[in-house]
């Protein structure tokens, strides 16, 4: 097999190891990206649809259809931009962070499960050569547009 054959492989693989984890909270992988950014950018932090679109490689109207879901939900807020009269922020909520805790606790317990099958070469090995393919990939985005 190829190599972009593995890869499809090992992202169904994913899929599903993400799905098996997430279920019983109820989100799917795409919400919690959601999420996990807007905690990674920090407890005040809020960002633009669009931003988030870009970051987690998502059209503006797929965003737009997670972001309602989370705010029905009581997970994200929006909330008009002070820079721009038309622009909208999403923000994390209070519960919205408890329910990031509780996925990436689930979410990090398959990870390991899965990560026990490797040694920590193997495991630096794949980890160096994801990295320099998703850069790959990344220029070959920025060169389209």
């Amino acid at each position: 097999m190829g190599l972009f054959t593995h890869l499809t492989r090992s992202a169904l693989f994913l899929d599903a190891l993400q799905e098996e984890c997430l279920a019983p909270l109820a989100i799917t992988f795409a919400d919690y990206s959601v999420l996990r950014v807007l905690e990674y950018e920090g407890p005040k932090a809020a960002l633009t649809p669009t931003r988030l679109a870009d970051i987690l490689v998502r059209t503006t109207g797929g965003m737009t259809k997670t972001i309602d879901r989370l705010e029905r939900r009581g997970v994200v807020s929006r909330g008009p931009d002070p820079t721009d009269r038309r622009g909208v922020l999403v923000r994390l909520t209070p519960r919205g962070r408890r329910l990031c805790q509780r996925a990436s606790d689930a979410y990090a317990v398959g990870r390991q499960r899965i990560l026990a099958g490797l040694d920590d070469d193997e495991i630096e090995r794949i980890d160096t050569a994801l990295r320099h393919l998703v850069a790959v990939f990344e220029q070959d985005r920025r060169d389209r547009t």
